[in-house]
């Protein structure tokens, strides 16, 4: 009966009326409650590649495509691209469509590479948490880290071994644990909500602030910085409250103040 209701709703000249709501409501409700998908372990890649296959692969959802517009707006056509956790490849193709660059692909999942070579795309099997040199054969103009660095240990591994590939900058997109949903959901006695099955997911968390010290920190300047996912009209005003998620690009300091 409540489905019906819903349905007719969204057909209806309330439409707009009932979408606002309806997400107003699911943003209260992750002040306190826990997703129906938690639960405590080990992420299994590959399951959850399984699993996403249900639901169909290779497709940007609103807000994924949102962020894969930022990327594509922040490299110029033709350029060289290694999309680090390439996953079902949606990405990469829409930067390859958008501005027509020569894009690479690395995943640590077997079935993500072998989807990603079905659609054509030139991606290999890597682990990350490995030397890169052991995968990584030439330079890039950019490489992108997408909802990367927060799932390791040692992230600061990863970009140190990272400069030498990266002639332009490496693009990386980061949740805001300092979104002021997080911090109402602290109040609430309840951890910042940045995960889908364990909480486990996440291993470091950056507020906006966080993060411009950790970028000096490494010796990274911060190019370009885009509150992409938020409050819209305050993400911009006040992005350390207001943006949900940001997407940077840096350069190597030691090389920018050369050139």
């Amino acid at each position: 009966m409540l489905q019906m209701i819903k349905r007719r709703l969204r057909e209806s000249f309330l439409r707009p009326v009932y979408l606002w709501l309806a997400n107003r409501y699911r943003m209260l409700r992750r002040l306190y409650i826990y997703p129906e998908t938690a639960s405590v372990g080990i992420v299994d890649y590959d399951v959850y590649w399984d699993k996403k296959a249900q639901d169909g692969l290779g497709h940007l959802s609103p807000w994924r495509r949102r962020r894969a517009q930022v990327f594509a707006d922040l490299i110029p056509t033709g350029a060289s691209v290694l999309d680090l956790g390439v996953g079902d490849g949606a990405l990469l193709r829409h930067i390859i469509e958008q501005k027509q660059v020569q894009g690479y692909g690395l995943d640590v999942s077997p079935k993500a590479v072998a989807y990603c070579r079905q659609q054509g795309l030139n991606v290999e099997l890597a682990d990350i948490n490995k030397p890169l040199t052991e995968y990584l054969r030439q330079p890039y103009d950019y490489i992108i880290l997408s909802e990367i660095i927060e799932h390791l240990p040692d992230p600061e591994r990863l970009l140190n071994d990272l400069r030498a590939f990266a002639r332009q900058g490496l693009i990386v997109s980061i949740p805001n644990t300092g979104f002021h949903q997080h911090r109402l959901r602290l109040l609430l006695g309840r951890f910042p909500l940045q995960w889908v099955v364990t909480p486990g997911e996440h291993l470091r968390f950056w507020t906006r602030a966080d993060f411009h010290w950790w970028a000096r920190q490494m010796r990274f300047r911060i190019v370009r910085e885009v509150p992409y996912e938020g409050t819209p009209g305050l993400k911009t005003l006040w992005p350390g409250l207001f943006a949900a998620a940001f997407v940077y690009l840096l350069a190597d300091s030691a090389v920018s103040s050369k050139t």
